[in-house]
Parts: structure tokens; C-alpha cells; sequence
């Protein structure tokens, strides 16, 4: 483990969002974060755990959904301090998630510098993180927004690309492109995948705000006034856009540069990204959990996931996910972008109302 950055360096970690590409284990009342894949902890933990690493646990702030707040509490009892688990009363997508704990942030240290990143990554070679992340530190005293760059082993239209410059400054965001696209895009050494990971001082984050997206400032300045105050804050969250930061603030950038990760990383957005990381058995079998029952007949390559006790059978079947819960059956195909698609899939059952409860709840 690398020494812990300056004591001016603070962790944000992202922890709002819904995963429905891991429907039907993802859903609204338990998204991927708090799911428990590769280790006895949550996605949600093992982040917090690696940020614990870099700064001290006073400087790590966890940002959710007010809806999610008890599971965050839940899943890091003993670890985070309940004041720095910040609770949006709506949900407004990652620029005014940042701008949240930005404000909150200054508060305490107006001379901070953040490092960002969502809660339901893959991280391995940990030692290499913490020492990329130092480094991001230790750049973004130049008044840079550093964003971290994954090198694509694959065409995948499920990450955003990023082109840097020879400098690694970067010049165009690639948001979500076709399959065709990515295959072009991968050939080319001056791109990468958008790990979603950001270090920035906080005056630097205010100073694009006012270049690029100038309507949030009055309500960052609103938030500084009215922290103690939750209604207000809530007031003040119905003013605002919902842009993710990449639209807000990255894709216009000039500030932005790029380290190529030299960590292993996986977003696990979807059902392929979860059956790459897990250990194989047999023909190629992943299982979560473990200890799955299941028998086959010329088959290969494939994610068994069951919260159930049934046992599985399979007959003349290659690279499929399939994903059985107690009242909903996913099969999808990893070969092709089959897994990426569930998210359409999901859109269809929201928008029927016979089906929505089984993502959104029956509470909904």
C-alpha cells in the first residue's frame, strides 16, 4: 500500500444509480451496488475499502439517492461516517451529484481536490490504483481535470471512448458507438475506454461550470447557504438539470487529461463484463454463487446466476447468461451485444404496466 495523499485530497464516491443491465438481480430496490459478485462484500464496500486506502476515512463521501441512504448505511456500518453519506432528495445524474459534495466539501477545506469515481467497479492490482490515483493528485495541482483511460481489449458499445491528444490531452468523447464503430475505434492507440474516474480541485470543477455549464452556479451557491437544510435542498435539486458530468463539463473541456490506467478495471455494466471476471469451471462455466447445481450435454461458455435452488440443465448451448431469481428469468446471448441490451429490455418492461413491479417494485 502507497503512504495516504495530502490531507487535502478527498474521495467522492457515486452510489445512486439503478444497474438494470444486471436485471433481473439489479433493480430498483436493490441496485448492482449493493450486490454482493466477486468477494463476501458488496460492490458498494469493496470501492469504499480501496478509498480507504489512498485518504482517511473522514475524507471519503459517499453520494446516493435518498431512497438508497439506509443501504448505504447498512452496507458500510463500522466503515463510513454517517455525516458524509450525502442523501439527493431527487435524482439529477452525476453533475449535480459532484457539485453536492463539492459544496458540502468546501465547506471543510475550500482548497480540496476530489477524486471521483462511481461504486460498482471491478478494481484489481490495487497497488498500481493507488499509486495512479496519487499521481492524479498530485496533476490536478496544475489546474487539470485528470480523467483515467482504459485501454479496450474489445470492440464493446457499452463504454464511452475517449481520444487524447500526444500529450494525453483529450480531444473527443465517444459516447456508447455502434459495434462497427468500436471495432475502428480499438485499432487506434490514442484511445480508450471513459473509466468514469476524475481528480480535480474543486475551484478548477467551479471554473468549467461557469465556462460550460454556467446555470448550475446559482445553484452550487444556493447549496453552500443551505447545507443544514434539507428542504431547501430539495427545493434547489427540482431547479436543476439532469446532465451526466461527461455532458456538463468533459466533452467541452480544454482542461481535461488523460492517465492510462495501469490497473485492471471492469465497470460490470452488464451481464458479459460479470462472466469475463468470475473463475471458470469445466467448459467454460462461470456460477454465482458457487455452489450452483447444474449438469450438461455438449455446452460451453456460459453464466449460470441463481438466487434459487433449482438445478440447471443444459442441452446443445453455448455462451448464454442465464440468470434465474424467485419471480423473473433472464437468458440473453454473450457472444453478440445480447447482454448490453438488457437495459432495452428493461425500458419494454417499465413500460408495461403489467410488468414495470418486476424492476421498480411492487411498491411503485
Amino acid at each position: 500500500m502507497v503512504k495516504k495523499t495530502d490531507s487535502s485530497h478527498y474521495i467522492v464516491i457515486l452510489c445512486g444509480g439503478t444497474g438494470p443491465r444486471l436485471w433481473p438481480l439489479s433493480r430498483v430496490d436493490r441496485p448492482k451496488q449493493f450486490l454482493t459478485l466477486f468477494s463476501e462484500n458488496s460492490l458498494i464496500k469493496e470501492t469504499f475499502l480501496r478509498a480507504k486506502r489512498i485518504v482517511p476515512v473522514k475524507n471519503i463521501y459517499l453520494v446516493t439517492n435518498i431512497k438508497y441512504e439506509k443501504q448505504v448505511k447498512e452496507n458500510l456500518k463500522g466503515l463510513a461516517l454517517p455525516q458524509n453519506i450525502l442523501a439527493e432528495p431527487q435524482k439529477k445524474n452525476t453533475a449535480m451529484a459532484l457539485l453536492y459534495a463539492a459544496a458540502v466539501i468546501s465547506q471543510k477545506d475550500p482548497r480540496a481536490t476530489i477524486t471521483s469515481f462511481p461504486s460498482d467497479h471491478f478494481i484489481s492490482q490495487l497497488v498500481k490504483f493507488d499509486r495512479d490515483i496519487k499521481k492524479s493528485f498530485t496533476l490536478a495541482q496544475n489546474n487539470a481535470i485528470i480523467t483515467f483511460g482504459i485501454r479496450p481489449n474489445s470492440p464493446s458499445p457499452s463504454f464511452g471512448y475517449i481520444m487524447v491528444n500526444s500529450q494525453n490531452q483529450v480531444t473527443q468523447f465517444i459516447e456508447k458507438p455502434s459495434s462497427l464503430e468500436a471495432q475502428k475505434l480499438i485499432k487506434k492507440n490514442n484511445c480508450f475506454w471513459n473509466s468514469g474516474i476524475y481528480t480535480y480541485k474543486i475551484d478548477t470543477l467551479l471554473a468549467e461550470f461557469k465556462l460550460y455549464a454556467k446555470n448550475y452556479l446559482p445553484l452550487y451557491n444556493k447549496l453552500l447557504d443551505n447545507l443544514d437544510h434539507p428542504k431547501i435542498i430539495q427545493k434547489i435539486y427540482s431547479l436543476s438539470p439532469s446532465l451526466a458530468i461527461d455532458v456538463a463539463i468533459s466533452e467541452k473541456s480544454k482542461k481535461l487529461v488523460l492517465i492510462p490506467a495501469s490497473f485492471n478495471w471492469n465497470d460490470i455494466g452488464e451481464w458479459k463484463s460479470i462472466y469475463k471476471e468470475l473463475p471458470k469451471i469445466g467448459n467454460n462455466f462461470a456460477l454465482l454463487p458457487k455452489n450452483i447445481k447444474f449438469a450438461e450435454v455438449n455446452s460451453q461458455n456460459c453464466l449460470l446466476v441463481s438466487d434459487t435452488q433449482k438445478m440447471i440443465g443444459l442441452v446443445d448451448v453455448n455462451h448464454l447468461a442465464i440468470v434465474d431469481t424467485p419471480d423473473a428469468l433472464l437468458i440473453c446471448n454473450l457472444a453478440s451485444d445480447g447482454s448490453f441490451h438488457v437495459r432495452d429490455l428493461v425500458t419494454k418492461i417499465v413500460g408495461n404496466l403489467n410488468l414495470k413491479h418486476f424492476f421498480t417494485g411492487k411498491n411503485d
